[in-house]
């Protein structure tokens, strides 16, 4: 998490469920430390967290999974890491449209195709990820 914090900046709250690593006295002191707030999901309460569930859902059945074996924890980490560029920069999401997040967080629009459109734009950008046998596309020009 502090890694992440270093890349990417403090957010202003972290939402998780209410699991013992979350509560505890270290987390605790890593978010005061940082300014961040704990914000916790409803115990028993499906969909409480479910924008997170629906991330770490993806990560398992879409990502480590085409994985035939995770060798140690540094490789996790490579795998976590490639997950998080194919999430952020390569895959469209339903809730954004078709949009990635990296789409909305650079404030990038790209220009879609018509659905009834004959052709294909010829500005596709494409990104193989060995380990995963997943490929990435998309526009290489964005308004």
């Amino acid at each position: 998490m502090e890694s992440a914090i270093e890349k990417h900046g403090a957010p202003k709250h972290i939402i998780s469920d209410q699991a013992k690593v979350f509560i505890g006295e270290v987390f605790a002191e890593l978010l005061d430390s940082r300014n961040i707030k704990p914000r916790l999901g409803a115990i028993g309460k499906h969909g409480s967290i479910s924008v997170t569930e629906r991330v770490i859902k993806t990560l398992k059945y879409e990502w480590l999974k085409r994985t035939a074996i995770i060798k140690d924890f540094d490789h996790l980490t490579k795998l976590c890491d490639e997950f998080e560029d194919w999430y952020n920069t390569w895959r469209p999401h339903m809730t954004l449209n078709g949009l990635r997040p990296d789409d909305v967080y650079y404030v990038r629009k790209p220009e879609k195709p018509n659905r009834d459109s004959k052709t294909v734009p010829n500005n596709i950008e494409r990104h193989l990820f060995p380990e995963t046998r997943v490929t990435g596309y998309r526009l290489k020009d964005v308004a």
